[in-house]
């Protein structure tokens, strides 16, 4: 995984969460989880913390190897 949007969606994925699950336990919109796992988002680091947090993966494995910044 190159980038910190397939990190999110890897993630979410493996603890079978919707997109709108996520959202709501990271208190950001739907369009942005979407918009960070396109990879067509630029990166907000406090709403970055709480997916991280929701997802509960330290941030740093979110950002680790990410070439799209």
């Amino acid at each position: 995984m190159d980038s910190l949007g397939a990190r999110v969606k890897f993630h979410r994925l493996q603890q079978n969460l919707s997109v709108r699950e996520l959202a709501r336990r990271a208190g950001v919109s739907v369009s942005y989880v979407y918009a960070v796992e396109a990879g067509v988002r630029g990166h907000n680091i406090v709403k970055l913390q709480r997916i991280a947090e929701a997802l509960g993966v330290p941030i740093s494995e979110l950002w680790v190897g990410d070439d799209s910044k």
